[in-house]
């Protein structure tokens, strides 16, 4: 028993070095309020005691169980304990002989709760995942800040998925600039700082859970956020500036007249923000930009030879064969004359089938029209119920 509670205190230790650690580490955007004038946000960091503690660091080498793919559970560092997983209403996985490697019970139940046991012990519960759906309806707009842009986007978590957990990988890459990325988690936006104005981005937000990595959901600009919105980057001149030649004195020259004043500045224009939005035609089908066609068809002759059955078509009599006498004593002559009676013969012929339901006989095959489907345009692919063409989306400035 007192072994039990020792290990027991060992496991909440770690727990809780486990969990301050993920907070210390942890980054939330958008939660925090700013900070007000004269808030401390900072201060001189004073030095700790350095004495030991007397109790025993935690241990990181407990048995440890994750979702590590999906439908999926591994349990590493159990030291070749038995280890048992199990779930309510369902049958209990085993494996009594793991060895060194770590353990992973497959085909799960995605969002069911596991309890996890090594050695005869209880160590916690995890629950099996699946892989994270794509994000949907990503907008990209331009902000107050140059070189900055905020994404948003609408995404559907369910406990099989990660829930909360959930994390969203956000980039824009550019063949001509640095990627820039940044990982937001409990939220549907970013912000992605430091772009170069005048380079063509593409940005993607891709979710992810602890077992997988989903899809990625992207846009792409058609435009430069220095032709969006007027705000170009300030170059670097590393050109070493050479003094000017003191001027000879002279006698100063009378003050020129002074300048008229400058003509006033235009009123400013309505402020606007860029937004990606589907092309002109296109519809938002799952994310993607998507216009159909129906199918259509042109008609081709389907031909059929003739096939035959042999039938009987009548009969005719043929002779039975020679006549004979036979003895008869009653008869005159004491004989009778015997002739067999005619054979009656079958008559068969190749006949022509009947012609085949919506078909007609055109005196030498059977032919009918047939409706085919047309081949898909140029650009489109057949999704089985209609022609689909799919497009990146493109800039749109609209009111901010």
């Amino acid at each position: 028993m007192l072994a039990n509670r020792t290990r027991t205190a060992r496991l909440d230790r770690i727990a809780a070095a486990t969990v301050g650690a993920v907070a210390a580490g942890t980054m939330v955007l958008g939660l925090a309020s700013p900070a007000s004038a004269g808030e401390v946000i900072a201060a001189e960091i004073v030095a700790a005691d350095t004495t030991p503690a007397a109790a025993e660091a935690p241990k990181l080498d407990v048995p440890i169980a994750t979702a590590s793919k999906p439908r999926a559970i591994t349990v590493s560092n159990h030291k070749g304990k038995s280890v048992v997983l199990f779930a309510k209403g369902e049958k209990i996985r085993r494996n009594l002989a793991p060895g060194k490697k770590p353990v992973t019970f497959s085909k799960l139940t995605a969002g069911r709760v596991y309890t996890v046991s090594v050695g005869g012990e209880p160590i916690g519960t995890v629950v099996a995942l699946n892989a994270p759906a794509a994000a949907k309806g990503l907008r990209v707009s331009t902000t107050d800040t140059p070189g900055t842009v905020a994404l948003e986007w609408t995404h559907k978590a369910t406990r099989a998925t990660g829930g909360s957990d959930i994390e969203y990988v956000v980039t824009a890459t550019s063949k001509t600039a640095e990627p820039v990325s940044v990982t937001v988690k409990g939220v549907r936006t970013a912000e992605l700082a430091g772009l170069d104005p005048n380079a063509l981005y593409s940005f993607s937000v891709t979710p992810k859970n602890d077992a997988a990595t989903g899809k990625p959901t992207k846009a792409a600009m058609t435009r430069t956020l220095a032709q969006l919105t007027g705000t170009t980057a300030t170059p670097k001149n590393d050109t070493p500036v050479t003094p000017a030649p003191k001027p000879e004195e002279k006698t100063p020259a009378p003050a020129p007249a002074p300048a008229p004043a400058p003509a006033p500045r235009p009123a400013p224009g309505p402020s606007t923000k860029t937004i990606w939005v589907c092309p002109d035609g296109y519809s938002e089908v799952a994310g993607q930009c998507q216009t159909t066609k129906a199918y259509t068809f042109h008609t081709e002759t389907d031909t059929k030879a003739y096939t035959y059955t042999w039938t009987k078509v009548g009969s005719h009599e043929e002779p039975g064969g020679s006549c004979n006498y036979l003895p008869n004593p009653d008869s005159p002559t004491g004989l009778d004359i015997y002739c067999p009676p005619p054979n009656i013969v079958d008559d068969y012929a190749n006949v022509k089938d009947a012609t085949p339901a919506g078909y007609t006989d055109n005196g030498s095959a059977w032919v009918k029209d047939v409706e085919v489907k047309d081949d898909a345009p140029a650009g489109y692919a057949d999704n089985g119920s209609e022609w689909v063409k799919t497009a990146a989306k493109v800039s749109k400035v609209v009111p901010a």
